[in-house]
C-alpha cells in the first residue's frame, strides 16, 4: 500500500501515515479515510478484517510480549461474542466468518451504490441530496426512461416560496439601521474584536452590503434576506465588544452598558427576518445563523447559541456544503466561500456539543468536504489560525470519543483507553510545537499584530488538556486500587491531572496578560470559559489536597479576572456558583483543621468551640468599630473581596451557618446580621 514510518509509545505502536495510494476494501466501502497499514491502523482499532482487493491483511507480530498478545486475543474473542453472540471460535470458523465479511465482490458493491447530489439553485443557493434518498431514486428511474421527460413539463419543488413574507419586510427593517458612520464603527469593532480565530465573513463582502444598504435606489428581493439579517447581527455583536476601544483599567468590572439595549434592539431586527432567512436556505442563510449564536454566546450559550449552532449546521447540510462538489458549475470562490463557512458551522458546533455535554449536529464520518484552502481570492491574515482552530477542535473530539470508549468499557480495556488518550496527549503536544511561532499561531508577544487571536488559540489549546484530565480529579477509587509496586508518578491518570492543573494555571497567566494589554472583553465565550474551567480545576485541586492555602494566589487572581467579564445572565450565574463554591470548600477546609486541632487537644466541648469563634471575630475589628467577620465564619461568603460584584442575599443564611454552633448554651449577636438587612 505505502511506506510507513513507526512511532512508538509505552503503549503500542502506531504507523504514522505519510500517504495513502491505496485504500483498503472495508474503509472504501464505509467511506472513510483510510490510514494505511497493513493493515491499516483504522481496522486494528476498531477489530475488523482489513483486505485490499479480496486479500487478507495480517497483523504485525506483536511487540509486547506472549502475555499481552494473549490479553489481547481475550479480548477480540470478548468483542466478537458481543456482536455476534456465542459463536464457536476456533481457527476455522474464524477464518470462514473473516471470509463472509470480506467476501462482497467489487461488482456486487456497485450496483448499491448511489452518488449524492448537489444542485445549485442560485450562485448562493444549493439543493442536495444524499445517497438512497427519495430524490436520487426519482433520479436513477428518470434516466432509465428512454424518452425525454423533459418534454412533460416537470416542475422542481425546491424552495417552498409561497410561505416566504412580503418583501416590505426588508424595507421596514432598512429603517432602523444606524447612521453609516456608527455602522462603520460596529463592524469594524466585529472584525477587531469578534470574530477570532474563525470565519464568518470576508470584510470586504459585508461592505459590498453595507453600499447597498445605504444606497436610496437599492431594490431589495426575498433572497437578499439573509445577507440583510447577518448585516443587523454583525452590528449587535459590535456593540457586544464595542467597550473594547474605550479601555479598561485593571479593576474596571465590565457590567452591562448602556449600548447593550442598543444592540439588543439590533438583534431583535435580526431575529423578525429570521424565519425567512430559514426558507432561503442558502449558505448566506448559514452565515446569518452563526453571527446570531455569536451574539448569543455570552447570553445563554448550551441554550439560544447551541440552538442557533445547530440550525446552521442543518442549513449547510440542506445546501450540501458538508460533502466535496465536483461540478463545474460554480464559482470556485463560492465553493471556498461554502467550505470557510461549514468548517466555521462545524467546529463551532461541536466545541459547544463537547463543552456542553451535547450531542453533535453531524458526525465526522459524513463530513467529505476540503478544508479551507489559502485562495489569493481571500483576505490573507489568520487563514493559520483558521486552520489551526478547526484541528483544535478535532483533536477535542477525538478526546471526547475516547473518554466516552472509556467510560463504557469493560475494566480489563481501562489501560488500553488510557494509552490510546495519553497518545492523543502526545501527538497534541508534538502538533502545537510544529505550529508557527512568529506572527501566526503561537505568537503571543504583546506586539504581534494577532496577539488576541494568538492568545485565543493558546487558551483552546489549554483547555483540551483540561477536558481530557478533569474526569480524573476525583479519584481516590483508582488512587485505592493501585498495588503497592505502582508508582503513581507512572500511572497515566494522574500525569492527564497534572497536566490538567498546569494547563488551568497556564490560561489563568495567558488571561492575565490579556488583561494588562488588550484588555478583557466580557462578550468573549473563549475568555470566559477558560478562565471558569481554570477556577473549578483550581477548587477541585485544593479539595482534594484539603490544603485552604493551596492556588489561593491563583484563585484570588482568577476570581478577579472573571468578575471583568459579565457579559449576561449566563455568566452571572457561572459567577456566583464559582464563588458558592469558593466559600464552601474554605470553610470545609477550616472546619476539618479545627476539629483536628480540637481533638488532638481534647477540646470536645460547646464552650471551647465557642472560644475559639470569639477569638477568630476579635482579631478582625475593623478601625471604624464595626465587626468583620473573618474566613473563618460561614458569614464571610457575604463579605466578598474588593472588586466583586456579589451581593448578599439573606435568604442565603441559613444554609451557611454552621448547625454545630447551636450546641452551646450561647446565642449570636443579632447586630452581626445589621449589614444584610434590605430596605
Amino acid at each position: 500500500m505505502e511506506v510507513h514510518e513507526t512511532e512508538r509509545s509505552p503503549h503500542g505502536t502506531r504507523p504514522v501515515r505519510r500517504r495513502t495510494s491505496l485504500a483498503c476494501d472495508t474503509c472504501r466501502r464505509q467511506k472513510e479515510k483510510c490510514e494505511g497499514g497493513p493493515p491499516c491502523w483504522r481496522c486494528q482499532r476498531l477489530g475488523r478484517p482489513c483486505t485490499v482487493r479480496g486479500h487478507v491483511l495480517s497483523r504485525r507480530a506483536p511487540v509486547h510480549g506472549q502475555g499481552e498478545s494473549r490479553s489481547r486475543v481475550e479480548g477480540l474473542e470478548y468483542i466478537v461474542r458481543h456482536f455476534l453472540g456465542n459463536v464457536p471460535l476456533d481457527e476455522e470458523n474464524v477464518g470462514r466468518i473473516a471470509a463472509r465479511l470480506g467476501s462482497t465482490p467489487q461488482e456486487e458493491a456497485s450496483n448499491v451504490d448511489e452518488p449524492f447530489d448537489v444542485q445549485f439553485v442560485s450562485k448562493n443557493t444549493a439543493h442536495y441530496s444524499g445517497e438512497f434518498s427519495h430524490w436520487n431514486f426519482s433520479q436513477k428511474l428518470r434516466r432509465k426512461i428512454s424518452c425525454q421527460i423533459e418534454n412533460f413539463g416537470v416542475k422542481e419543488y425546491w424552495r417552498p416560496t409561497q410561505l416566504q413574507s412580503s418583501i416590505q419586510i426588508v424595507s421596514q427593517a432598512m429603517n432602523h439601521l444606524p447612521p453609516r458612520p456608527i455602522t462603520e464603527f460596529l463592524i469594524g469593532m466585529f472584525f477587531k474584536y469578534a470574530e477570532g480565530n474563525v470565519f464568518y465573513m470576508e470584510e470586504s463582502w459585508i461592505q459590498e452590503r453595507l453600499e447597498r444598504c445605504y444606497d436610496p435606489s437599492t431594490e431589495y428581493s426575498l433572497s437578499d434576506i439573509p445577507w440583510v439579517c447577518s448585516v443587523f447581527a454583525v452590528l449587535a455583536v459590535g456593540t457586544q465588544v464595542a467597550h473594547m476601544e474605550d479601555g479598561q483599567s485593571e479593576t474596571e468590572e465590565l457590567s452591562l452598558c448602556s449600548e447593550d439595549s442598543v444592540g439588543l434592539s439590533l438583534y431583535h431586527h435580526a431575529c423578525r427576518l429570521v424565519p425567512d432567512v430559514i426558507l432561503a436556505a442558502s449558505h448566506e442563510s448559514v452565515q446569518a445563523f452563526l453571527l446570531l449564536a455569536l451574539y448569543a454566546l455570552p447570553v445563554s450559550t448550551g441554550g439560544l447559541s447551541y440552538s442557533y449552532l445547530g440550525v446552521a449546521v442543518k442549513m449547510a447540510i440542506q445546501n450540501g456544503m458538508h460533502r466535496k462538489y465536483n461540478g463545474g458549475e460554480c464559482d470556485p470562490k463560492i465553493i471556498e466561500t461554502r467550505n470557510r463557512v461549514f468548517w466555521t458551522a462545524y467546529t463551532l458546533d461541536k466545541r459547544i456539543s463537547i463543552l456542553h455535554g451535547r450531542p453533535a449536529s453531524i458526525a465526522k464520518s459524513d463530513i467529505s468536504t476540503d478544508l479551507p484552502t489559502d485562495a489569493l481570492s481571500f483576505s490573507p491574515p489568520k487563514f493559520a489560525n483558521n486552520i489551526a482552530f478547526i484541528k483544535l477542535i478535532s483533536w477535542l473530539g477525538e478526546v471526547a470519543e475516547t473518554l466516552t470508549l472509556l467510560r463504557n468499557c469493560s475494566k480489563k480495556f481501562i489501560p488500553e483507553y488510557l494509552g490510546r488518550l495519553m497518545q492523543i496527549r502526545a501527538h497534541i503536544s508534538q502538533w502545537w510545537t510544529s505550529l508557527p511561532s512568529t506572527v501566526e499561531c503561537r505568537d503571543i508577544s504583546p506586539g504581534s499584530p494577532l496577539f488576541r487571536q494568538n492568545s485565543h488559540l493558546k487558551l483552546a489549546y489549554l483547555l483540551t488538556y483540561i477536558y481530557m484530565g478533569r474526569p480524573f480529579m476525583f479519584a481516590d477509587d483508582w488512587k485505592n486500587s493501585l498495588s503497592e509496586g505502582d508508582a503513581m508518578g507512572s500511572d497515566p491518570r494522574v500525569v492527564l491531572v497534572q497536566s490538567c492543573v498546569q494547563s488551568a494555571l497556564e490560561i489563568l497567566e495567558t488571561l492575565q496578560s490579556l488583561s494588562s494589554h488588550t484588555g478583557l472583553c466580557r462578550a468573549s465565550y473563549t475568555e470566559f470559559s477558560s478562565c471558569r474551567a481554570a477556577l473549578l480545576v483550581i477548587l477541585a485541586e485544593r479539595l482534594n489536597s484539603r490544603k485552604l492555602h493551596r492556588f489561593q494566589e491563583e484563585m484570588a487572581r482568577g476570581m478577579a479576572l472573571i468578575r471583568r467579564m459579565t457579559g449576561g445572565s449566563s455568566s452571572e450565574s457561572e459567577i456566583s456558583y464559582l464563588q458558592s463554591l469558593d466559600a464552601a470548600i474554605r470553610q470545609s477546609s477550616l472546619d476539618e483543621s479545627d476539629d483536628a486541632t480540637l481533638h488532638s487537644e481534647q477540646q470536645s466541648s460547646a464552650y471551647a468551640r465557642f472560644k475559639h469563634w470569639t477569638h477568630a471575630m476579635k482579631k478582625d475589628t475593623c478601625p471604624g468599630g464595626m465587626t468583620e467577620l473573618s474566613s473563618f465564619s460561614p458569614l464571610s461568603f457575604f463579605h466578598p473581596e474588593p472588586g466583586s460584584s456579589a451581593q448578599p442575599r439573606p435568604n442565603e443564611m441559613a444554609n451557611l451557618i454552621n448547625s454545630d454552633w447551636f450546641s452551646g448554651d450561647f446565642t449570636l449577636d443579632p447586630g452581626a446580621f445589621a449589614p444584610f438587612q434590605t430596605e
